[in-house]
């Protein structure tokens, strides 16, 4: 299943203009990226759970919610209903710890995404990978690179994926 393709059917369920997504990578900062990466992952799992529960009218109640408390926000539903798999709910969890860092501090505007990776000791690194990889069950030399050389690149395919995987529960939920 070609993922890709199922991102602008979500964006313009969501209200938004088609190719919003694919426009995060051409010319955001990355700071922008991250910020509305996270947003619209936020608008689509909100969706997401209003419709799973066949309750249009929830999704003003889910859209306040926390995206990423696993005990009070969005993802916790998302988790009790078993609506994402493991490897969504980590993405999106580390999304928005990533995001939550950038955010509250406006110097953060500056945040680059090479200095931040080359940061990162080796066990650090692996985790990274490992939470925003959703392309790959295997963690092989390949994809450590990508994420090593390109880690905008490693994290829109990951944001990619779970956005596909968010509409293809909309439609079995729709």
């Amino acid at each position: 299943m070609d993922l890709s393709a199922l991102v602008p059917e979500l964006e313009k369920r969501l209200g938004l203009d088609s190719g919003f997504f694919d426009k995060l990578i051409e010319g955001e900062s990355d700071w922008a990226l991250i910020i509305k990466t996270h947003a619209l992952i936020e608008a689509a799992v909100s969706d997401l759970l209003a419709t799973s529960l066949d309750r249009k009218d929830l999704n003003a109640i889910f859209s306040s919610l926390e995206l990423s408390n696993k005990r009070t926000g969005k993802m916790a539903f998302v988790s009790a209903l078993g609506l994402l798999d493991e490897d969504c709910r980590r993405f999106i969890s580390a999304l928005s710890e990533l995001r939550n860092r950038l955010v509250h501090n406006v110097k953060n505007v500056h945040f680059d995404f090479h200095e931040y990776v080359k940061q990162l000791d080796a066990q650090q690194f692996r985790q990274f990978v490992k939470n925003f990889n959703t392309l790959s069950y295997e963690v092989d030399e390949g994809l450590l690179n990508l994420f090593r050389h390109d880690p905008i690149q490693g994290v829109w395919y990951g944001a990619m994926s779970v956005l596909g995987r968010i509409y293809l529960r909309l439609e079995e939920c729709s």
